[in-house]
Order: C-alpha cells, then sequence, then structure tokens
C-alpha cells in the first residue's frame, strides 16, 4: 500500500502544480483585460490513510480557485464612475452653450454695441439717410441676434435628445446581460463551480451602468445582484431585467421605466451618470439662460420701444414702436395670491406713452389686490392671475400696444415686488419699423433734432428694473455669459478630479485585484518546480517498484 500511495500522491501533485501553471497561464494572458481579477488556487491535501500505526496522506488537490476581488473598493469605484459620468454628460452641452453665449465678435455683447453705436451716428445727422438706414439694419441685427442665440440653444437641446436615445439601447443591452449572468452565475456556485470570470463580466457591467445612468447594486445570498436606480426601481431582480423606454414629449425625450403593458415615468432624480448630467443641462441650464434672454430681450424692446414713442419722426407724427411689442406680461410666480404679503406704494404702468401711477394700498397688496388695482385705474391693460403658478399677467387692451411696468416704487415686503417678462421673446423679437421715415430721432420733426436719439442712446448705459435695478443690457448680458462660463468651467474641473480619482482607485484596486507579472513569473517558476520534483518523486517510486518486481522473480 506503501508505494500505490506515493504513486497516488506524485500523480495528483502532477495534475494540481500542471493546473496552477494553467491558472498562472490564465493570469498572464488577462494581464491587459479590463476588469479581469486575479485567480488563485488554494491547494489542499487529500485525507489521509490509516497505514499501521500512522495516518499518511495521499495526495494534492486545488480544493478551489479563489478571485480577488475587495468589495468595498469596487464600491468606490462605481460611486466614482457615476461622479465621472455626471461631469461627462454635461462637458459637451455645457461647451457648445459656450460657444453660442459668448463675448465676442458678432455676439449679443457685440450687437448692443453696434446698435447704439448706430444711434450715436444718427444723433450727429439726424435727418441722414445712410444713419437712418444703419439703425434700421443694426435693429434687424440685434433682433436675429436673439432669435439665433434661442435657436442655437433649442439645438444643444436636439443634440442632448439625440444624446440620450443612442444611449437607450446600450443600457438595456447591459441589463439584460447582468441577468443572464446572475442565472449562470447562480447555477454554477450552486453546483459547487466557480463563476470567476462571469463575475469579473458583470463588475464591468455595473461599473458601465454606474457611469451611464448612476445604477446602485448589491449581491444576495445566491449569488445574484439587484441592479436599482437612485430612486429605489429596481432594473435587474435575479434573472429578470426591466427596460428603459424612451417617450416624447413634444421635442424632448424622457425616460420610463416598462412594467408589462405599462410604463413609469423617470425625472432626472432618478438617475444617475451621464443620464442625469444629460438631463440637467437640458431641463436646468438651457431653461434658465432661455428665461435670462427673455428677460434681457423684453426690457430691451419695451424699453427702446417707450423712449422711441416719445419721439417723432421725419413726417412730423408721434414715434411707433422700434421693436414689435410684447403681446403680454408675466411676473414671477407666487406661492399664494391672497396673501398680503406685498409691501403698500404704487406701481407705474406706461401704456403706449400714456403713464397711470396705481396706488397699491393695505388689503390691496396682494397678487389678487394688485390685479384688481390695476384693473380698477383704467389703465389701457387687463390685469389676470394664472391659476398654475400664481403669477400676474398684464395684457394691452389694444394689441401690439407697448407696455412698461415700474414696480420699484412698490415697497419691500413678503413677496418681492413683481418683475415682469415675455414668454418667448428671445425667439420671436422681430422689427416693427419698415421705412428710415419712421424713424424718430427728434422730438420736434425739424430735420437737426437729435434729442430723442440722445435718449435713445442715453439707455446704452441706464439700469433697468427689469434686470433688477443694478444692470445696463451689456451688463446684464454679461452676468449670463459669466455665470454659464462658471458653471462650464466648475465642470471641467470637477471633471478632471473625478476622472483623476477614478484612475487612482482603478490603479489601487489593480494592484490589489489586479495582475502582476513579476508576481506571476515566481509563481510560475515555483509550480514549475514542484511539476519537476513530482515527476522526479514519480520516477524514483517506478525504480524502486521495478526493484520489487526484480526481487520477486
Amino acid at each position: 500500500m506503501g508505494l500505490n500511495a506515493a504513486l497516488n500522491s506524485g500523480r495528483t501533485s502532477l495534475q494540481t502544480n500542471q493546473k496552477a501553471i494553467e491558472i498562472t497561464g490564465l493570469n498572464i494572458a488577462n494581464v491587459n483585460t479590463e476588469g479581469y481579477s486575479r485567480q488563485t488556487p488554494n491547494l489542499t491535501p487529500y485525507p489521509a490513510l490509516s497505514f499501521g500505526d500512522f495516518f499518511v496522506g495521499t495526495g494534492v488537490t486545488v480544493g478551489s480557485i479563489e478571485r480577488s476581488h475587495d468589495v468595498f473598493l469596487d464600491g468606490q469605484i462605481k460611486t466614482k464612475s457615476a461622479d465621472v459620468g455626471l461631469e461627462s454628460g454635461m462637458s459637451n452641452p455645457l461647451a457648445e452653450l459656450e460657444r453660442v453665449l459668448g463675448i465676442g465678435d458678432n455676439s449679443l455683447s457685440d450687437q448692443f454695441d453696434q446698435y447704439f453705436d448706430s444711434w450715436r451716428q444718427l444723433s450727429t445727422n439726424p435727418g441722414g439717410e445712410v444713419e437712418r438706414q444703419m439703425v434700421l439694419q443694426r435693429g434687424e441685427l440685434i433682433s436675429n441676434a436673439f432669435v439665433g442665440a434661442y435657436n442655437e440653444t433649442q439645438g444643444v437641446v436636439k443634440n442632448i435628445n439625440t444624446t440620450i436615445v443612442s444611449k437607450i439601447d446600450g443600457v438595456n443591452l447591459r441589463v439584460d446581460e447582468i441577468a443572464q449572468l446572475n442565472n449562470r452565475i447562480s447555477a454554477l456556485e450552486t453546483s459547487g463551480q466557480d463563476a470567476n470570470s462571469d463575475r469579473d463580466r458583470r463588475d464591468l457591467l455595473l461599473k458601465e451602468l454606474s457611469q451611464s445612468i448612476g445604477a446602485t447594486s448589491f449581491e444576495t445570498s445566491n449569488g445574484t445582484v439587484s441592479v436599482q436606480l437612485g430612486n429605489g426601481m429596481p432594473l435587474v431582480e435575479g434573472d429578470k431585467s426591466t427596460h428603459i423606454v424612451g417617450t416624447y414629449n413634444d421635442t424632448d425625450v424622457n425616460l420610463s421605466l416598462e412594467f408589462g403593458t405599462g410604463t413609469i415615468p423617470l425625472d432626472r432624480t432618478a438617475m444617475g451618470g451621464e443620464f442625469r448630467g444629460l438631463y440637467e443641462v437640458r431641463d436646468v441650464t438651457i431653461p434658465d439662460l432661455v428665461n435670462r434672454l427673455d428677460q434681457l430681450a423684453y426690457s430691451f424692446t419695451t424699453q427702446v420701444n417707450a423712449m422711441h414713442q416719445a419721439g417723432t419722426d421725419l413726417t412730423g407724427a408721434a414715434g411707433e414702436n422700434f421693436f414689435t411689442a410684447p403681446g403680454t406680461h408675466q411676473s414671477q410666480a407666487y406661492a399664494d395670491p391672497a396673501a398680503l404679503n406685498f409691501g403698500t406704494g404704487s406701481i407705474d404702468l406706461n401704456v403706449n406713452g400714456t403713464l397711470t401711477t396705481v396706488a397699491i394700498g393695505a388689503g390691496a397688496n396682494s397678487v389678487n389686490g394688485v390685479a384688481a388695482a390695476i384693473n380698477a385705474s383704467g389703465a389701457a391693460v387687463t390685469a389676470t392671475v394664472d391659476p398654475d403658478n400664481n403669477s400676474l399677467i398684464l395684457t394691452p387692451n389694444v394689441t401690439g400696444q407697448n407696455v412698461t411696468i415700474d414696480a420699484s416704487g412698490l415697497a419691500a415686503g413678503v413677496y418681492d415686488a413683481p418683475r415682469f417678462t415675455s414668454s418667448g421673446m428671445a425667439s420671436s423679437m422681430s422689427m416693427h419699423l419698415t421705412s428710415t421715415a419712421q424713424l424718430a430721432a427728434g422730438t420736434s420733426g425739424a430735420a437737426g433734432d437729435n434729442t430723442n436719439a440722445l435718449a435713445i442712446l442715453d439707455l446704452e448705459k441706464q439700469t433697468s428694473t427689469d434686470l433688477g435695478g443694478n444692470d445696463t443690457f451689456v451688463s446684464y448680458y454679461g452676468k449670463i455669459v459669466s455665470t454659464l462660463g462658471v458653471e462650464a468651467a466648475r465642470n471641467r474641473q470637477a471633471q478632471q478630479g473625478y476622472e483623476d480619482s477614478l484612475i487612482q482607485l482603478q490603479n489601487l484596486r489593480d494592484g490589489i485585484d489586479g495582475v502582476s507579472l513579476e508576481d506571476e513569473m515566481i509563481n510560475l517558476l515555483q509550480y514549475q518546480r514542484s511539476f519537476e520534483a513530482s515527476a522526479k518523486f514519480l520516477s524514483s517510486v517506478d525504480e524502486m517498484m521495478g526493484t520489487l518486481l526484480t526481487l520477486k522473480r
């Protein structure tokens, strides 16, 4: 029995070291494979057999193949991948918006300068046909600049929607593959086999899902992982997966989860990663930029119109609107239209040159009260309260009339005084004047009268209550651009920082769980020497067996 046991020990040692060399070779082969985790053979002895008064071992075997995996580090990598995805999703749209809203040549800032410069030239020669033509051209160009800026922001929105649609299939494919891997891993490990390669692949997919949509995951007791969105909605449970679908709301694409024959809408707070970044720019950054462009276009249009109406054209007629006047004037939204949260004071309404001062006294200092006071004042506007957001809306009684509103005389209260704008103003801004004779450069109709041209020119450096009372047109636009620039710079810095952190974590992971060629070469030599020693051992036992057989003959 002794030699038989020795033969068995030699045989198992050869087989085990051969298997260990194969595992080492697998590690070396996958040294550059993304997401691969180092595998290590765990050697265990065969059970010992009783041999007289002793227990003699009968060999060695590979009890299991251990996959190197640091759970904490893996979780850190997934979290940081979601942060990288968020900032990278915002990066391209913000860079495109920076291009659209700049301060260089042909920007809105430049168009403001050239518009007022045309009035400056007209003021030196009020009757000059060339100067008048230049004012009309500059008015047309600045209108087109507002419309162009709006259209380009909507082009960025369109690109974002296209990007979202293009990424949906990739997310669904990963979700389906994770569900399939869950099924395979559970089946293999239940039968006592290792599923190391499948686990590597699943971890890589989970990292990609974290980066693309901010998905989180946790492992269950049977080896499967459950994958969820940030709001807890499930993407993968066991071997079942849930698909994300795109639903269209006008031109925007929104996401929903498929459940049976129905869907559950997902807002941007349900997501993370690249999708959250894209949604943040589309649904927060761009609407804010458009609202501020509308505010600037509204203030510029109404103030130029009011000043132009105060003058007289070449025919002696009163000046008309320079730009097409806004059709409605809407304030910011308020929480409660019935609450007496305004201060008392007055609001000045100028409708086509007719000034009306509306007194707002105690008991009328609510949104509803202000609307009622305006309607009772005799001003040529109708005030209503929007029931959807409790904002104050003023509509001129005669379509096309210009209205300016100065609410700075309303004392401070819980509510800020109304600041008005017109939705879609930037996208629809256009010229009202059609001929040079309609330009009201003076107030008397005399050929050399430039008083009104100088008054309009003075708007260049005046602050506007519509813009907060502290900004000129150019400085307000500068704030729009600077706010966007600060956000884009923050995005670039944050993206670089998160990417550097992710690289550090990935390097740390590669050092702990990845393949080291130096270590594998040492292991390879170790197993090779063990294999050679086992072969020598078997050769010795074979000689002993041959000697015994010779003695017997």
